[in-house]
């Protein structure tokens, strides 16, 4: 573009329909360079990868930082399993900074990989409730989509295509029989809200069943509810008495 127009341009000095035009062009090459930036990092993120699922880290760390670097949030999860996973020398406080940043780019995964962190503590305090919040918000966030079909065993022992409707009052008539792993795949239908609308309070009745039958990870969940007040009044003692059925070590405050 020619300097004197930019002079005229930014000095005001440039008839209106000059300036719409110049205004046009630098939007388009705004764009352009925009998108080409995107391309490139792109390519830096699949270069990286490739070198990572090699085996060559050290190759995948130098391509994952460049692009980190530049704003990608999968170069940001990569260099957080590089440093959790390096064979001589973990970097767990670095792989919490590069997973936190992910997360609040919504990466499921790397919110998922907190999780993992807050469960064995590993560059954290262990906080297994933690841990459990980051691991619902994985969850939540990686928009799971329904089943397209759902069977049930019938009763010749054929299993049997059935509507989603059918699927869930298959399921309550065998949790109200008493089926514990009945009653704690019904309370994740309830609590995660993909086959069905969620349901907390439902969720919570069922994980609470299952719990009292020692159903561990219905335990876990219990506790959590109490913990967070998720659908019940926010109670650290209950929390804490379901403890030890848990297999929890951390103590609700």
């Amino acid at each position: 573009m020619n300097c004197l127009l930019l002079v005229k341009y930014f000095s005001g000095k440039m008839p209106v329909g000059q300036r719409t035009m110049i205004k046009s062009v630098f939007l388009i090459f705004s764009l352009f360079t925009a998108s080409l930036a995107v391309a490139e990092n792109s390519e830096a993120v699949n270069a990286a990868q490739h070198a990572f699922y090699n085996g060559d880290y050290t190759k995948a760390k130098a391509g994952f930082l460049l692009a980190a670097e530049q704003g990608s949030v999968e170069a940001e999860y990569y260099l957080g399993l590089i440093a959790k996973n390096e064979p001589k020398n973990a970097d767990y406080q670095a792989a919490l900074s590069h997973f936190t940043n992910a997360a609040a780019l919504n990466h499921a995964q790397a919110m998922w990989e907190l999780g993992v962190l807050y469960e064995n503590g590993e560059g954290v305090n262990q906080n297994q409730f933690t841990a459990l919040d980051w691991f619902r918000k994985s969850e939540f966030a990686s928009a799971i989509e329904a089943p397209d079909s759902f069977y049930v065993t019938g009763n010749n022992g054929e299993l049997n295509e059935v509507s989603v409707s059918q699927y869930i009052q298959h399921l309550t008539q065998q949790a109200q029989s008493g089926l514990t792993d009945a009653k704690f795949a019904l309370a994740k239908i309830y609590d995660a809200g993909v086959i069905v609308k969620a349901d907390l309070p439902q969720a919570f009745n069922w994980y609470l069943s299952a719990a009292t039958d020692g159903h561990t990870k219905a335990a876990q969940l219990v506790s959590y509810f109490y913990c967070r007040g998720i659908s019940v009044p926010r109670s650290p003692e209950k929390a804490n008495a379901w403890l030890e059925i848990s297999g929890y070590s951390t103590e609700c405050d």
